[in-house]
């Protein structure tokens, strides 16, 4: 079984930009079986400064997300070619961006590319128990290392992989929203 994908909390990586710089703290990740669909929502945006160089790249990977999301031009990344609808848009104020992201999906088979596993045979998806990714549910159970979830109801869990970020990036840590507001 294969790892929760990077791609839920690199928002960049959604559309297929390489290294992409902007994470989230937490992302909250919805499955609704009976409608097929997933739910995305990235919390408390951010990006690693150490260089001018990391902040360009950082307002770069933004602008084109933002200019694609306006245009509604967003080329979506080659592993999220399965789901037939994708939809992007986010709340943006002065405190916050939060992205919302919705995927359909044809067949269960189809959330292995997000590291989610389907097993027919139970009716079960399950992913794999990363400790350092800090997976939260209440609808699922930890079976040795996985997390298991009945798929007959809507599904949900969080991941906050950067709680343990280390100390030699944590000082370079800059919530996206303060570097926009000092980039205007």
């Amino acid at each position: 079984m294969e790892q929760i994908k990077i791609l839920f909390f690199a928002l960049a990586s959604f559309f297929g930009i390489e290294n992409g710089r902007i994470a989230s703290d937490k992302t909250t990740i919805t499955i609704h079986p009976q409608d097929k669909e997933i739910e995305i929502i990235q919390e408390g945006l951010f990006t690693v400064i150490q260089t001018e160089e990391d902040k360009t790249i950082t307002l770069k990977q933004w602008n084109k997300i933002v200019d694609a999301e306006e245009k509604h031009t967003l080329i979506w990344s080659k592993e999220l070619k399965e789901f037939p609808v994708k939809k992007f848009n986010f709340t943006f104020n002065s405190k916050t961006i939060q992205p919302h992201i919705t995927l359909k999906y044809t067949k269960e088979k189809d959330l292995r590319v997000l590291g989610i596993w389907y097993n027919e045979e139970k009716n079960e998806f399950s992913i794999n128990n990363i400790p350092q990714n800090n997976i939260k549910t209440e609808d699922g159970k930890l079976e040795g290392n996985y997390w298991i979830f009945n798929s007959e109801n809507t599904i949900t869990f969080t991941i906050e992989p950067f709680l343990q970020m280390p100390e030699k990036y944590r000082e370079f840590k800059k919530p996206l929203i303060e570097l926009l507001e000092a980039n205007k």
